[in-house]
């Protein structure tokens, strides 16, 4: 009975963040199910295990992330287990926003923290913006979200927490480039915009809790350089983190991977920013802070989301956090000036609507589906034809197993990685693993170069992923085709 009161007067304590954590259990409960379909998914776990075999990541396997998201997928034996991985991710990061909520509405209205965080679990979990699929918005922002919990209260002098925020800030840039404007938001604000007069901020910038922050934040990124340069992959690693990554801002409004600020829009948007924040400092006396600083974080996440103008649903999961901050503030607003600046956010939110047309996923026919699976109204293979080219995948990978032996390999032109997973096999045409990758970089010459050596068994041309003439050609002298399903061919060598 003891026991039992004491775990009572322990749900009553933080029934709330347990009502929270239960929530987002449940409704990532699909997703422990849900087959494989996904195309980012496919491309980390494919990366995920070249890292565990000991496949040299940028020099033999490539994708343009920095590590941490394809050491992750190694860790996981299954693609269960890495969405597992990201459901124990939310699970802290839930926890950590409800402590920062309560912290930001303490002295305000801190009913209005249930709201935030009730805002957080829906927007991070949902499919509507992709809450149910591994993505590396969701993971890189826990840290962030702890680096704010820890200096919501820190003084100037306390260097130590800010080289933690730092660092928990570093290790989410480890996931995602895009961060870094959410840690610089955030040091904006404790180094600058807390401060009185501009000069007190500007001597905050030679203060050894701002250095202590910087290199922090820099650090984990710095390491692996020298991490992967002792490994012997240094220039392969500087050229995707750096290079690719600059290009990739540029490719969806160029069609090219030449980095271009002007034509991508970096320098409206960039410009913009600025002004945004200078309005926003001038007038920070006159808000409240809470509301300075969600509204700042807001401006800078978005920058983030925004940098490379592609309208995936994912990548909004950058300002979830900051916006479950500011939205309630819609009820809590108490002058002209704070709904002022709330007008200004919902317009340059719907500006960025109409000029990036940001789409939204399918949501209550995700949880229909599930229960109808679950309660064994559909069948395994009614379910997965539900996800697109599922059922394709799972019969491409049915028909290749049965005749695949152990050192035999594949090479799979599509957009879509996902056979390789399903057969437990990587790509044999080397580093580059989906057509887009080929195509945009231009790598079509080394990727023959790679056929001619590694000879692979099985060669599958998805229709519709682009031309290829020389593998093409290869195909007319030394394969003949086995099967065709749905609109992918499967080519054996003779």
């Amino acid at each position: 009975m003891k026991w039992l009161l004491r775990l009572h007067k322990l749900c009553n304590k933080y029934e709330w963040i347990i009502f929270l954590v239960i929530l987002v259990l449940v409704l990532r409960l699909p997703s422990f199910i849900m087959p494989h379909y996904y195309g980012d998914e496919e491309i980390y776990f494919v990366m995920g295990r070249a890292w565990a075999n000991g496949v040299p990541l940028y020099k033999a396997m490539f994708d343009h992330k920095p590590p941490l998201i394809y050491i992750m997928a190694g860790i996981a034996p299954t693609m269960i287990a890495f969405r597992g991985l990201l459901a124990g991710v939310m699970v802290v990061h839930t926890i950590l926003f409800w402590k920062l909520a309560q912290l930001f509405w303490a002295k305000t209205r801190p009913n209005l923290a249930y709201v935030s965080s009730f805002i957080f679990v829906l927007l991070t979990t949902l499919p509507t913006l992709e809450g149910l699929t591994v993505n590396a918005e969701l993971l890189m922002m826990m840290p962030v979200t702890a680096a704010a919990v820890i200096l919501w209260t820190a003084k100037m002098s306390e260097w130590k927490k800010f080289l933690l925020a730092g660092l928990l800030g570093g290790i989410g840039w480890l996931f995602k480039i895009p961060v870094a404007f959410d840690m610089m938001a955030i040091g904006l604000y404790f180094f600058v915009f807390k401060k009185n007069t501009l000069l007190d901020g500007i001597k905050a910038f030679f203060s050894w809790s701002f250095l202590a922050y910087a290199i922090a934040f820099v650090a984990p990124l710095a390491l692996t350089f020298v991490y992967y340069y002792l490994k012997g992959t240094g220039p392969d690693y500087l050229a995707t983190v750096l290079t690719v990554n600059l290009g990739y801002v540029s490719s969806w409004s160029t069609s090219t991977y030449v980095f271009n600020p002007f034509k991508s829009g970096l320098v409206v948007r960039g410009t913009i920013l600025a002004i945004y924040a200078l309005v926003l400092y001038l007038n920070r006396k006159k808000l409240d802070k809470s509301f300075v600083f969600a509204t700042l974080w807001f401006g800078f996440s978005l920058f983030g989301a925004l940098l490379s103008a592609r309208p995936y649903p994912h990548y909004l999961q950058e300002v979830v956090a900051p916006a479950a901050l500011f939205l309630p503030f819609i009820f809590a607003a108490e002058n002209l000036l704070t709904w002022i600046f709330i007008a200004i956010v919902i317009a340059i939110s719907g500006l960025v609507e109409y000029q990036i047309k940001f789409w939204g996923y399918p949501t209550l026919s995700v949880y229909k589906t599930y229960w109808e699976y679950v309660s064994g109204k559909i069948s395994w293979s009614s379910y997965i034809s539900r996800f697109d080219n599922a059922s394709k995948n799972y019969e491409l990978a049915r028909y290749l197993n049965e005749r695949l032996v152990e050192n035999d390999q594949i090479f799979n032109w599509s957009t879509d990685s996902t056979i390789y997973n399903l057969t437990n096999r990587l790509p044999s045409g080397g580093k580059y693993i989906v057509s887009f990758h080929i195509r945009d970089l231009n790598k079509y010459n080394y990727v023959m170069e790679q056929l001619e050596l590694s000879k692979p068994k099985y060669v599958l041309i998805q229709l519709g992923s682009g031309d290829f003439p020389a593998l093409t050609a290869l195909l007319d002298h030394k394969y003949v085709l086995a099967k065709v399903i749905d609109n992918v061919e499967i080519y054996i060598r003779l």
